[in-house]
């Protein structure tokens, strides 16, 4: 298997992990800590939200899920032409 392969597999798996974390910090924040949760949803949750790139927040840079997105493309294009070349 190819070592670039194995770590977009890696980087999708932290991605996944990362989106569920923050998932339940921002739960645990707005139950828990309600008085908190305004202020805190509003800055450092969002910017991590807005980096992950998943969660609607507009932005002009690229984030972790349109990074992804590009590699998936460049892997399925690899792939596309091994499979043409496989069939010539």
């Amino acid at each position: 298997m190819d070592t670039k392969y194995e770590a977009f597999q890696r980087l999708n798996e932290i991605f996944e992990q990362m989106d569920a974390l923050i998932s339940e910090v921002d739960y645990l924040t707005r139950h828990e800590f309600p008085e908190d949760y305004p202020n805190a949803s509003s800055y450092w949750i969002a910017h991590i939200k807005s980096a992950l790139g998943n969660y609607g927040y507009h932005t002009y840079s690229t984030t972790f899920h349109s990074f992804l997105e590009s590699l998936e493309e460049e892997f399925d294009d690899e792939e596309t032409s091994a499979e043409l070349m496989y069939f010539r």
